[in-house]
């Protein structure tokens, strides 16, 4: 018996760099949804991360 295709899924990733300029993780998230969903992606998970990128010091 064939095993019917499985639906594809991805995690989607969003990225505050600045807390000074009032950024808004949903913006981007949902775009990737947007984009996930037109592509026919199953998301299985959204993670946003609030580090700066000029700081070396992010937490693990």
């Amino acid at each position: 018996m064939k095993k019917p295709p499985s639906t594809p899924r991805a995690a989607i990733y969003a990225r505050v760099s600045t807390f000074d300029k009032k950024q808004d993780p949903e913006t981007q998230l949902r775009q990737l949804r947007e984009y996930a969903e037109r592509r026919g992606y199953q998301l299985s998970g959204e993670y946003v991360d609030y580090a700066s990128g000029t700081s070396e010091a992010r937490p693990h």
